[in-house]
């Protein structure tokens, strides 16, 4: 037997029915064949569709939840080591007025090794990412995407809103703090930023001395290195001592 009834009043997670009676509509979702409120309303059933759905105070039809594909923009509310949790405000850019949560793991945030989500995210970013799953809270989001990313994000020290240089480093034009994001390609030009790729981070260098010490020279330290994704110099002598080795034996 259904659950709910033809102008019921409903809230979200309230059961209405199964899949066998009624197939769900806008503002419900089914999860293991059975049909809840995604948004509150008042239940509207349609015999002919075989359909169940959920209208406003107005008699209007509510929006359904994401379906895998959808691209959203929301705000980011908290970030934990492996995982964000986002409201998600727009939909195919179309205002979503019933706030729906979204979920973002570290695995799909993008395709390069990140040791926690605090060093790509932080609460009040404003994200563009896509659906993985479909008529499913929490929505599960990514960030991979040429266009997908945080399109705005404000300083961690004082607030104000931070400029792209280059790739996904960031600064303050206010107090010069540096941070990093998981940045889309059009950061920053919905809200008027403009991309500084003069203020770029400066690289550092080490000073070394040949063994006759009679030359200087200046090699990128490992910090520069691994965010270049350089080898180590280990790696580089190990490499040409063996290609040496080798050449002494064909000889």
């Amino acid at each position: 037997m259904m659950s709910a009834k033809e102008g019921d009043i409903v809230v979200p997670g309230d059961r209405l029915c199964v899949i066998e009676e009624m197939l769900p509509g806008f503002g419900t979702y089914e999860i293991d064949g059975v049909v809840y409120a995604a948004t509150p309303g008042t239940v509207k059933i349609d015999r002919k569709k075989r359909s169940i759905s959920i209208l406003d105070h107005n008699g209007k039809m509510r929006l359904p939840l994401p379906v895998k594909g959808d691209i959203l923009v929301g705000e980011v509310m908290n970030v934990y080591d492996q995982r964000a949790e986002v409201a998600i405000a727009k939909r195919n850019d179309v205002d979503i007025h019933n706030q729906l949560i979204g979920e973002i793991q570290i695995i799909n945030v993008t395709r390069r090794y990140i040791k926690s989500m605090h060093d790509v995210l932080s609460p009040r970013d404003i994200i563009r990412a896509v659906a993985l799953n479909t008529h499913a809270l929490p929505t599960q989001l990514s960030l991979v995407g040429h266009n997908l990313g945080v399109i705005y994000a404000n300083c961690r020290r004082c607030g104000n809103a931070l400029t792209l240089t280059t790739h996904n480093n960031l600064v303050c034009l206010r107090c010069e703090n540096r941070e990093t994001r998981a940045v889309a390609s059009d950061y920053g030009q919905r809200f008027g930023l403009v991309t500084r790729p003069d203020l770029e981070p400066k690289r550092t260098y080490r000073t070394y001395s040949t063994s006759r010490g009679q030359e200087e020279h200046r090699r990128p330290t490992s910090e520069h290195r691994r965010s270049q994704g350089l080898r180590g110099e280990g790696a580089t002598r190990s490499r040409t001592r063996g290609i040496t080795y080798s050449r002494r034996r064909q000889r």
